[in-house]
């Protein structure tokens, strides 16, 4: 749950409104698969707005059926609790204009859904575009802050969800836990997905931090590639995934042996936090499909 969508000056009628629609996002939610709520506090403390608490809003006897509902969610308390626990504190930092972000960050980190009260315009739609700052390893081995931004699943209202359904319905992919599992299980969840089979000791050396993200990622691109019609257009709209060539003097770390034995660039590339995660692939518009080469840590570094 987005921490800065409670923090208005809504009144408490105001408040209850909002949490009507915000119980109804989470109804629509659990209609595709079990969720949890997670939140920055325990509900009984949490704060819906400046001064207003859950506890209060809780009490009133109108929002009993929706009480009735969270309360068999499993809620979830910090947001940390459900963070892999393999990453340094303060390696990513996420802001939306301008102001640090955990919950959504959570939601990015976790390939989840964000999800806000409806009080204010800021918080609308089916997409957020947030900051994420990065520390990462130079190619000379030093430190320094990389800056990106990036799309984050989001919903304040149920006409935010229609866009999500398909990825909120594909529970199978969910219990892939296992790199293993994700190789075996590739063509079964990623039809549009054509993979080298080098990648397969690439997914190995996955840490859990960066299998949940490569896991959605893949399913993204996958979405993306579905949607591609090769004779309209030169490559697919990217669904939740931000894609970008690799720069003219990086392109020679981005050749690999194709599958025909021919070894080509694969210099499109999808980033994946936390760290300087990529995946390297290219577009194959006689397969209408998309062949990855590589994932891993950023090339040449």
């Amino acid at each position: 749950m987005n921490e800065k969508s409670c923090m208005s000056s809504a009144s408490p009628a105001e408040v209850g409104t909002a949490m009507n629609e915000f119980v109804d996002v989470l109804r629509e939610a659990r209609r595709w698969r079990d969720v949890a709520l997670v939140t920055q506090t325990p509900l009984p403390t949490a704060e819906l707005a400046q001064g207003y608490y859950y506890q209060q809003w809780a009490a009133d006897n109108r929002n009993r059926n929706q009480r009735q509902f969270i309360k068999g969610l499993r809620n979830r308390a910090p947001f940390t609790d459900v963070l892999p626990q393999h990453g340094s504190p303060g390696e990513i930092e996420y802001s939306y204009a301008g102001e640090s972000v955990e919950g959504i960050g959570t939601a990015h980190l976790m390939d989840g859904l964000a999800v806000s009260l409806p009080l204010s315009a800021a918080w609308s739609g089916s997409w957020l575009s947030i900051m994420v700052r990065r520390l990462v390893e130079t190619e000379t081995g030093d430190l320094a802050v990389e800056e990106a931004t990036e799309p984050v699943r989001h919903s304040a209202r149920r006409e935010d969800l229609a866009t999500h359904e398909k990825w909120g319905r594909a529970t199978g992919l969910e219990a892939v836990h296992t790199p293993a599992q994700l190789w075996e299980q590739r063509t079964d969840f990623f039809p549009r997905l054509q993979f080298l089979d080098r990648v397969r000791e690439d997914l190995e050396r996955l840490e859990l931090r960066w299998f949940i993200q490569v896991r959605g990622l893949l399913a993204r691109l996958d979405e993306s590639a579905w949607l591609w019609d090769p004779a309209v257009s030169t490559g697919p709209v990217w669904q939740g995934a931000k894609v970008t060539p690799e720069h003219e003097q990086r392109r020679r770390l981005c050749h690999f042996r194709d599958r025909d034995g021919v070894e080509r660039c694969f210099d499109l590339h999808a980033r994946f936090p936390p760290g300087p995660g990529r995946l390297h692939f290219r577009l194959v518009p006689e397969d209408n499909a998309l062949r990855i080469a590589y994932i891993g840590t950023k090339l040449g570094i």
